[in-house]
């Protein structure tokens, strides 16, 4: 659930819109309500559709036959506009989650709850097909898990844009042979059932399914239509038709609390909350209606609820939520940077605004776990557990200046591309919390200005300066390619999926932060000026930074680490014991690199690295055994699809790798924790920096 963009309308016909749920093939979805009645899942005709006679002639074809079957597993049309400029249609909306948004926060299904889910789809399919009906378009998205159960969220509305285009809306659960038919929902219903199964897209997902299941989804997943099963013979082989069993309690419990967040936005509207509307100021179903009419504010802000009590308020502003609550040394007043912004035109070795700690550093101790290598060259910023964030003019083999004393060493340190600004997390001490909070940070290192990002999250807010909720860490930080946003991903909050995550902070002064709501945290990269790829433990999802839209979804990762290939739509992730690279617009795999040693590796100590010429891939991960741990280290020739030998770091084994800038060298991080230069090309490595 995303807060509604202010280009969103405030109302559509009589039902008043609290949230966007989401966007599938031909239509936005908005989470709605009106009086008296419960919920509904308001699906807003697209503009490029909207304009298109035979796409309007389909979908209303569509609209109008969804409730023939009469299936208590579907949800039901309840009000249409299939006349006017846009059209809608309003259809029931009982509150919980989508199986893949479950499956993403959770992992995938419980066996206990796979059965539940294939009888009621099963029932559902059977229902439709009875009343001479296809869905035509069922995948995970489009599965509502309730406390009740189960249900199809609609009788297969998207179909429109396959009826009209003439392909499968959603083709990696789509059967071979294309078109819509009885037994193309079949196939729809096994590739469903493998993703809950498995939590991967596609065939990787069928062996792990239940054996109990497994025979009969791989025979609904036959490439010939002739050997599938009816969806009635799903039904009786399945047990039913009967009314399915609930769900476990785990499933039911994370069901509940995504229903209440839900149920949290449309209660306030009904008793006047923040975003309390005027549906009757404009046009119905008009998006053009002024701010005043929308509950605004004279800025432009607007408050809207994610959840229940305990879930923090987004502030809705431009394109996302604004949330810019910044401090810099020495200035008590919550403003944003100024005109010149975060970031000083100046070298990295051209002022001396953080001074360096008197006293040796011992190298041995210091135990160094990331680098950074500056735009411009000069220096490298190293995070060791203890010296803290360390910047060295590593050709002199000198420190320069130590911006934070302590520093989350798991969190990389990252380089705005342009000046000589760093970020890095460092330990925050707020009244009433035990341990200090990893906070966000920028350094500019030739002004020494300090300033702290919250993040998307509100606080802190007691007259102690402490918090009322609990704070969240921050897990990863990434710069766009120009500079001009800085990209701030916190640690979920517990029992949510819905929440603000990533937040973008504005460095020019320019212009607002925002957030993007539901992103992963963790293991963030620009793949260009308007996309950012994030990844959580299972997913690595494409964002659109300008509107917080998802564009791409990559399921079935292992950790949270992965490389953006630059220039491309590829991502490459950890797969089990193999490197997967994958073309997300594509939907395909492009390569895989075997690389057994991480079948034993922890998700959260596996680290992949592209340099930045696309050429060669650097992946390292710290494998547990009975006697301790140890790193190992792999690189690859991107091109020739083949391991790169020579060099005693690779040998070996190291934790992390960052790139010069004129690709001539690179900084690696022992397996002992010392950091050394090493050639680029060979990955001989000369004598510890430090």
């Amino acid at each position: 659930m995303f807060p509604l963009h202010p280009h969103d309308p405030p109302s559509v016909g009589p039902y008043r819109l609290h949230a966007r749920l989401g966007e599938d093939a031909c239509a936005r979805v908005y989470l709605g309500s009106a009086p008296g009645q419960d919920p509904v899942a308001v699906k807003v005709v697209r503009p490029e559709y909207a304009t298109d006679p035979d796409f309007r002639a389909a979908f209303a074809r569509l609209v109008q036959s969804a409730n023939a079957s009469g299936s208590a597993y579907v949800c039901r049309v309840r009000d249409a506009d299939l006349s006017g400029a846009v059209p809608w249609a309003a259809v029931s909306r009982p509150l919980g989650p989508t199986l893949s948004g479950l499956v993403d926060a959770h992992g995938p299904l419980p066996a206990d709850a796979l059965h539940t889910l294939a009888l009621t789809l099963a029932q559902a399919l059977a229902d439709l097909h009875a009343a001479h009906r296809v869905h035509g378009s069922l995948w995970p998205d489009g599965v509502l898990v309730t406390r009740g159960g189960a249900l199809l969220s609609d009788a297969g509305l998207e179909w429109a844009v396959g009826d009209v285009e003439q392909r499968a809306p959603h083709p990696s659960f789509a059967a071979p042979e294309g078109g819509a038919s009885p037994a193309t929902d079949v196939f729809s219903w096994a590739a469903t059932l493998s993703l809950a199964a498995g939590g991967v897209e596609g065939p990787a997902g069928l062996p792990r399914v239940p054996l109990h299941l497994r025979g009969l989804v791989d025979t609904c997943l036959k490439r010939s239509p002739s050997l599938r099963p009816s969806a009635a013979d799903l039904v009786r082989m399945l047990g039913g038709p009967v009314e399915p069993p609930p769900w476990p309690p785990a499933v039911l419990a994370a069901a509940e609390s995504v229903a209440e967040a839900q149920r949290g936005a449309v209660e306030s509207a009904a008793d006047g909350g923040p975003d309390e509307g005027a549906p009757g100021d404009g046009a119905p179903g008009s998006g053009a209606t002024a701010a005043g009419r929308r509950g605004r504010g004279a800025s432009g802000r607007r408050l809207l609820p994610l959840g229940a009590a305990g879930l923090a308020l987004v502030l809705v502003a431009g394109a996302g939520a604004y949330w810019g609550l910044t401090r810099s040394n020495g200035d008590d007043a919550e403003e944003p940077a100024g005109p010149e912004g975060l970031i000083t035109d100046a070298g990295c070795l051209e002022g001396d605004g953080y001074p360096v700690p008197d006293g040796e550093v011992d190298g041995a101790a210091a135990e160094a776990a990331a680098t950074a290598f500056s735009p411009d060259g000069d220096v490298l910023a190293v995070a060791t557990d203890e010296y803290g964030l360390m910047v060295w003019d590593w050709r002199a083999g000198e420190e320069v200046a130590r911006p934070a004393p302590r520093t989350d060493a798991l969190v990389p340190p990252v380089f705005a591309p342009i000046g000589c600004l760093i970020a890095a997390p460092a330990p925050v001490e707020y009244p009433g919390e035990e341990v200090p909070v990893q906070i966000a940070h920028t350094y500019d290192l030739p002004s020494g200005t300090t300033t702290e990002h919250l993040g998307p999250q509100q606080g802190p807010d007691t007259p102690e300066g402490g918090w009322s909720i609990d704070p969240r860490p921050v897990r990863g930080l990434a710069f766009s390619p120009d500079g001009s946003s800085l990209a701030v991903g916190l640690e979920a909050p517990i029992g949510s999926t819905e929440a603000g995550n990533v937040g973008l902070v504005d460095t020019t002064g320019g212009g607002r932060d925002s957030v993007l709501a539901g992103s992963g945290p963790y293991g963030m990269s620009f793949a260009d000026g308007d996309r950012l790829v994030s990844a959580t433990s299972a997913t690595v999802t494409v964002w659109d930074i300008g509107t917080g839209e998802e564009l791409h979804r990559v399921r079935g990762t292992t950790g949270t680490s992965f490389a953006a290939l630059p220039g491309t739509d590829e991502v490459v992730y950890a797969d089990g014991d193999r490197l997967v690279r994958w073309d997300y617009a594509a939907r395909e795999q492009v390569a895989e690199f075997p690389m057994p040693e991480l079948a034993d590796a922890a998700p959260t100590t596996v680290r992949i690295t592209v340099d930045p010429g696309g050429s060669r891939l650097y992946v390292s991960g710290r494998v547990f055994e009975d006697e301790g741990s140890v790193d190992v280290g792999r690189v690859w020739d991107l091109e020739a699809g083949e391991e790169v030998t020579g060099g005693d770091m690779q040998r070996s084994g190291f934790r992390h790798v960052s790139f010069h800038p004129d690709g001539e060298v690179l900084a690696l991080v022992t397996s002992e924790g010392r950091v050394v230069i090493a050639d680029a090309r060979t990955l001989e490595t000369e004598d510890p920096l430090f």
